[in-house]
């Protein structure tokens, strides 16, 4: 068990809100890497989901292959486990966390149900309109570790932008469970976020939403930082 009974009654109250049935779709993998794949903690997240879910009856988790399901090869997924977090029935698959959602992540989990299951994401009105100038394909890769306090402001900045645009991908990354990723970026400290489109956007620390939004602008018009 990974909620002991009084962090289940707090959980359980803190989801209460959401209306909107939501999935957590997981990609795993038999725990055998094939080239370019990496595999983290996948038996644990799939685990502490379960509690989660059971914890409100409008959420859902389904667990599939990330070597043989038709959706995870179409969007080239390559690390195990990958967590699709979408309201049930959309098509949408643009906000992901790769890894397990543990510790200070524990709390992104929960806000993004949040947002996708009562549809309010706190972005404000005027960084939601100047995000639809994002018409370029934008893929925001956040960067965290589960004892870093600012990484889930991080985390959530990017999952607000794919909320709200359907052009950006926003993905939260465990570093520590995928090495090979962060060290394809020269992750060296967290919360990183690299923003890549037309150009590459890089974001240091926790910065506001509004911060988000002028990288994703700039990765997709191709305007160099």
């Amino acid at each position: 068990m990974f909620l002991n009974e009084k962090i289940q009654g707090q959980v359980r109250e803190m989801l209460a809100p959401i209306q909107n049935p939501v999935e957590l779709v997981v990609f795993t993998t038999s725990g055998i890497e094939l080239p370019g794949q990496e595999v983290g903690l996948q038996d644990e997240t799939l685990g502490l989901l379960k509690e989660v879910v059971a914890l409100n009856p409008n959420l859902s988790l389904e667990q599939r292959s990330l070597h043989s399901d038709p959706e995870a090869q179409a969007l080239g997924l390559s690390h195990a486990p990958t967590i699709l977090l979408r309201e049930k029935g959309s098509n949408r698959s643009n906000i992901r966390f790769l890894g397990l959602p543990a510790g200070y992540e524990f709390s992104t989990l929960i806000e993004a149900l949040l947002m996708l299951g009562t549809g309010q994401s706190k972005l404000g009105e005027q960084s939601q309109a100047d995000l639809q100038k994002v018409t370029a394909p934008v893929r925001m890769q956040a960067f965290v570790t589960p004892t870093c306090p600012y990484c889930p402001q991080a985390v959530l900045a990017t999952f607000k932008m794919a909320f709200h645009n359907p052009n950006v991908i926003a993905e939260g990354v465990e570093a520590n469970e995928f090495p090979t990723l962060s060290r394809r970026y020269n992750i060296s400290g967290v919360p990183d976020t690299i923003v890549s489109g037309n150009t590459q956007q890089r974001i240091l620390g926790g910065q506001p939403d509004r911060v988000f939004v002028e990288a994703a602008i700039k990765a997709s018009a191709g305007v160099v930082a």
